[in-house]
């Protein structure tokens, strides 16, 4: 939440949907380079951008962090329908507009990857470039099948790999999380990733978890501190950021996507980066297969886990700004 975690550059805007959003916001230092719109994923906010937000604006740029909706100081609607991609990038926009900036470079990670990929395909001429953390771009239009991905990955290895989005989808989900939220933040900011295996993949696992109220040790990426901020942001709070999946299991996106008739593809430069254990998934011409029409990075971090702006802050960190500087006098056209 910007509030708690960067008071000082903490701001609050109603838009015109009715929704507040509350974002942090920095000018740049420079006037030669843009603003970075860091777009977090589940279960977060703007805080996990927090080594990302004192980073860049020793480095001249600005930051516009928001807590996207459903999280932190931001409305919290209980329908579904409110997080359809095409309405949170229209939103999205309105705070790029109010804050008069017309061309960003954009960070995404987790399911905000989702929202950068509408972006980029509703929005095009207002970026400068995209980053994808952890999970890449999706087409627009695609239709998603969560019970034909687990009977193929459960074929392949044995075990389902997405059966956490089952128990995301159904009705007692956000009480569950709440009820046992220690629980639930040791699960999904781990120290041994591979507990992911046995415990969030396989269908039913992540109830067995919460139910047993089991913890495992802190991620060592994560401060006693941090968890303590984290967790009074998410405190009540992890049912209405759970619509973003029930928005995707459901396929709301799909007929808006195929409506608009949306360039599958992305035109500005692009960058993916990964944890190191997927260095085998993507093909020499992942970038082509994927669409993505201008320069791109495909690279493989050195942490094993899914919180690559977290766990390998500073490597991530000199990929990023190495890439801006490439493309900052874009800004100008």
């Amino acid at each position: 939440m910007a509030s708690i975690a960067f008071p000082k550059h903490a701001k609050t805007l109603i838009l015109s949907t009715g929704h507040t959003y509350s974002y942090v916001h920095i000018p740049p230092t420079n006037s030669t380079k843009p603003t970075i719109l860091f777009l977090h994923g589940f279960p977060s906010s703007s805080y996990d951008w927090r080594h990302q937000i004192t980073f860049f604006p020793f480095h001249g740029y600005g930051i516009l962090a928001p807590d996207l909706l459903g999280y932190g100081g931001t409305s919290k609607p209980t329908s579904a329908e409110e997080y359809k991609a095409k309405n949170m990038a229209a939103e999205i926009i309105e705070i790029l507009n109010h804050e008069r900036l017309t061309k960003i470079h954009a960070v995404s990670h987790d399911t905000g990857t989702i929202l950068l990929s509408r972006l980029a395909n509703y929005y095009p001429e207002r970026l400068l470039s995209c980053t994808f953390l952890a999970v890449p771009y999706s087409k627009p239009g695609e239709h998603f099948d969560l019970g034909a991905v687990n009977a193929m990955t459960k074929k392949v290895h044995g075990k389902e790999r997405f059966g956490y989005l089952k128990f995301f989808v159904s009705d007692r989900a956000g009480d569950l999380l709440d009820q046992h939220s220690e629980s639930f933040f040791t699960l999904f900011y781990p120290r041994d990733v591979s507990i992911w295996n046995d415990h969030l993949g396989p269908e039913g696992a992540i109830e067995s978890w919460l139910l047993d109220d089991r913890q495992d040790p802190m991620a060592s990426y994560i401060t006693e501190e941090e968890r303590v901020i984290h967790q009074r942001i998410m405190e009540g709070h992890h049912g209405p950021p759970l619509n973003w999946y029930i928005v995707l299991v459901n396929n709301l996106n799909e007929q808006d996507e195929i409506e608009a008739k949306l360039c599958p593809g992305i035109s500005c430069p692009t960058v993916m980066l990964f944890p190191a254990q997927m260095k085998s998934v993507f093909p020499g011409d992942a970038a082509e297969s994927m669409g993505i029409l201008g320069p791109s990075l495909f690279k493989c971090v050195s942490t094993p886990g899914h919180w690559l702006q977290l766990e390998a802050r500073d490597e991530v960190n000199a990929i990023l700004k190495e890439f801006f500087e490439k493309y900052d006098n874009m800004a100008e056209c």
